[in-house]
């Protein structure tokens, strides 16, 4: 297993949401399901607008553990992810979806438990129109560019997208505020005050 994603999975969002502003999406990406825990490498895919051919192909290529990354051009309408491709995703070994649109078939997902992110439930579908889309290309998702391979961390407060040039100094980082905050709430488990620790850590 990639060591990175290894510590990754050890590390909330809210965490790293102390010291990075970049890299995480619009808040209306929602998990669909909580309790939830994802993280693997993006395999993005750019989905035309009220099309979903595109995903057929893409999982012929998608590699098991990796995190589908989808764009949508904007269409917040349209369910471009469902049951079916939800099944399909989870056998090929799919480790999670985000998804900058709607999703639809909640209650077959919830079942599946296979990790999504999307901006809500819709029962209005797109179409196999063969429209085009690609994938394994740079694409955005909720604001935030995100290229192949880049790294995906989400649970239950939210996603968050990592360039993988950038994993190293993150994941140092991420365990180092985790150490800090597990330290923080035992000082208060034992009754110290803020100010108390405070000065403890005073130099």
């Amino acid at each position: 297993m990639d060591p990175y994603l290894q510590r990754l999975t050890k590390i909330a969002t809210s965490t790293l949401g102390h010291f990075l502003d970049e890299g995480f999406p619009d808040i209306e990406i929602q998990p669909v399901h909580r309790p939830v825990r994802l993280a693997g490498r993006a395999f993005t895919i750019d989905a035309p607008p009220r099309d979903n051919a595109v995903y057929r192909r893409a999982l012929s290529v998608a590699k098991p553990g990796d995190v589908l990354v989808i764009h949508r051009h904007g269409d917040r309408r349209h369910a471009s992810f469902g049951g079916l491709l939800g099944l399909a995703a989870k056998n090929h070994g799919i480790a999670g979806v985000v998804l900058d649109g709607p999703m639809t078939d909640f209650d077959e997902l919830l079942e599946l438990g296979l990790p999504i992110f999307a901006r809500g439930v819709t029962p209005l579908t797109t179409r196999r129109l063969d429209a085009g889309g690609t994938y394994g290309r740079r694409v955005q998702c909720g604001g935030v560019l995100v290229s192949p391979g880049d790294y995906v961390l989400g649970d239950n407060d939210g996603v968050l997208f990592v360039p993988a040039d950038r994993i190293a100094s993150v994941v140092d980082r991420g365990e180092a505020y985790a150490r800090r905050e597990a330290e923080t709430r035992a000082w208060l488990l034992a009754g110290k005050t803020l100010a108390e620790i405070d000065a403890l850590r005073a130099p």
